[in-house]
């Protein structure tokens, strides 16, 4: 088991020709790209809580498909936890996400939690393609600064930069964001030099309350430097406003798994 946790270790967004700078570590976004983006992050967080079950398939050429089961409670813009219950060597194993640099684990093995540290943040997350970063985080306008680089009829295109101070994976991302549902379509993960590393695609939107609330029936990430190796998040049950209490999103009840 011990081996099984460690290799999963270590395996739920447009910029114009010229970014606009206040320094030249620090952009800012303009006014189109902070207002289109304010209003993806407000209709993001538009729910008080989500429960979620996914189904998480990992396809690696060459390999056997990898198929895990978990549910995924949210609340609020941070609060977030995931629970395994299949396949029978990661069940039990859980995860809290308080904040983007406040990550915790429960190893069902050791009957103990630990803190993610910040540099297994950016490995796979438990052997997929998404990481913990991309796992983690709930709005985006607070991590990223983007502006409005181009736009069609159905969709408006952000490049975006990290901004100063923010702890996140990536320094660049480029999103398309939908503009009948106001909800992203697809989005590209940069490297400092503007390298494309990951693409994530999010598709077949289902809605409650209006549009208010919107969720993909599949989120996928293809990792460009794992050649052909790509994670499916399928979403196989969804509840809305279950008035999940904060007490359900501390280290003690992620210890004791209630």
């Amino acid at each position: 088991m011990k081996g099984n946790i460690f290799r999963g270790f270590g395996l739920v967004l447009l910029c114009t020709s010229a970014l606009v700078w206040l320094a030249p570590a620090e952009a800012q976004a303009d006014e189109a790209g902070a207002a289109i983006m304010a209003e993806l992050d407000s209709y993001l967080t538009e729910a008080k809580d989500q429960y979620f079950v996914f189904d998480m398939i990992t396809k690696e050429p060459g390999k056997t498909e990898r198929v895990m089961k978990f549910r995924v409670t949210i609340k609020g813009t941070r609060f977030r936890r995931v629970e395994f219950f299949a396949p029978a060597d990661v069940r039990g194993m859980r995860f809290l996400v308080r904040s983007l640099t406040q990550m915790y684990v429960y190893l069902p093995a050791y009957r103990r939690v630990r803190r993610i540290a910040s540099h297994v943040r950016a490995q796979g997350f438990m052997g997929s393609t998404y990481s913990f970063d991309e796992m983690s985080i709930v709005t985006y306008g607070d991590v990223f600064a983007c502006d409005l680089a181009s736009q069609t009829d159905s969709l408006w295109t952000l490049k975006c930069q990290r901004r100063p101070g923010q702890d996140f994976n990536y320094s660049q991302m480029e999103i398309d964001i939908r503009k009948d549902i106001h909800r992203p379509a697809e989005l590209r993960f940069l490297s400092d030099k503007g390298a494309l590393l990951k693409t994530e695609t999010r598709t077949d939107y289902s809605c409650q309350e209006g549009k208010h609330v919107c969720n993909p029936k599949t989120m996928k990430i293809v990792d460009h430097a794992r050649a052909g190796v790509s994670t499916a998040l399928v979403c196989k049950e969804w509840k809305l406003n279950q008035g999940i209490n904060d007490r359900y999103f501390t280290v003690r009840a992620l210890q004791r798994g209630k």
